[in-house]
């Protein structure tokens, strides 16, 4: 073979080497790119299971309360102390139960058909209290009540939702969660973080127990006790929790009887359970209410993964 022929062949060997080399360099980095993200897959399958096992977990411990023989619900319960950052395997699951009925409940504004003024009154009072205009809660009801009627001159329905650049109608139902608030006119994210704290959206009439309500929502519930009275009671009443509706009577002689009995109590039957999960690269957080009934038994109301 002359030497320009073995030139050329010795180059043409060397590109098909070339061409070969990148082709199994992106094989591989393809092999690669499929071994992590099948790896992903698996991690956020068991982190899914970690998660459902926490909220399991919690479940249980509800119901072992329940069991053993309390009828008082306090802050200074075992369901009520959260987990930190339990390992398991390889994963760090950490999260917590929250007394949904240590709060005001958004629903209680519609007592059956009609507004219930004591609650719209109350819930008035704790809008103030947190720089919120009070004249909100006309909203909140025409955005739960059946009716299209206005509630007054801050209410909205239907004829202000569909004039909006993206309209939409107003629920007329009961709030399942908090966050519908945002949908709700006058609501802004500002007003909605300071509420959020504060307020539920439970699917039945429920009263607020006083071990484990904030004073703000205390407050809004009991006008006619001074605040100094409440914020002592709150900082008090983990060592020496109120046991019975007629001791919250003895605790707040200036408050009528019929309304404490109406508003207030010392159990919970429904919670808030959030379970947060890390393994590996995969990062997840899932919310639920769960509702305990009075024969030992849980049921999930809802759940939402937390992004």
């Amino acid at each position: 073979m002359r030497r320009p022929e073995r030139g050329v062949a010795a180059i043409t060997a060397l590109l098909i080497v070339a061409v070969a080399a990148a082709a199994a360099s992106l094989m591989l980095s393809q092999q690669s790119a499929m071994i992590d993200q099948a790896m992903m897959v698996a991690s956020r399958a068991q982190a899914d299971q970690y998660a459902q096992a926490g909220l399991d977990w919690a479940r249980g411990v509800l119901v072992e309360d329940l069991r053993g023989g309390a009828a008082v619900d306090s802050l200074d319960e075992g369901w009520a102390k959260p987990i930190a950052a339990l390992p398991v395997e390889r994963a760090l699951v950490s999260g917590g139960i929250v007394d949904e009925q240590g709060k005001f409940n958004l629903n209680n504004l519609v007592a059956g058909t009609s507004k219930s003024g004591p609650d719209m009154e109350a819930f008035a009072r704790l809008l103030a209290s947190l720089g919120i205009a009070p004249d909100l809660s006309e909203a909140v009801l025409d955005w739960i009540d059946a009716d299209a009627d206005l509630a007054g001159p801050s209410g909205a329905e239907d004829a202000y939702y569909l004039s909006l650049a993206k309209p939409y109608r107003a629920a007329n139902r009961p709030m399942v969660q908090v966050d519908e608030l945002y949908r709700v006119r006058g609501f802004n994210a500002a007003a909605v973080a300071k509420l959020r704290a504060h307020v539920t959206a439970l699917p039945a009439r429920t009263r607020v127990n006083v071990n484990t309500a904030d004073a703000a929502v205390l407050a809004a519930l009991l006008p006619k006790v001074s605040p100094a009275k409440i914020a002592r009671f709150v900082a008090e009443r983990n060592a020496r929790p109120l046991r019975t509706v007629q001791e919250i009577t003895q605790w707040v002689p200036e408050a009528p009887a019929t309304d404490v009995m109406r508003d207030l109590d010392v159990r919970s039957s429904f919670f808030g359970v959030r379970v947060q999960v890390a393994q590996d690269e995969v990062e997840l957080a899932h919310d639920a209410l769960v509702r305990r009934g009075d024969d030992a038994t849980t049921a999930i109301v809802w759940r939402r993964p937390r992004y």
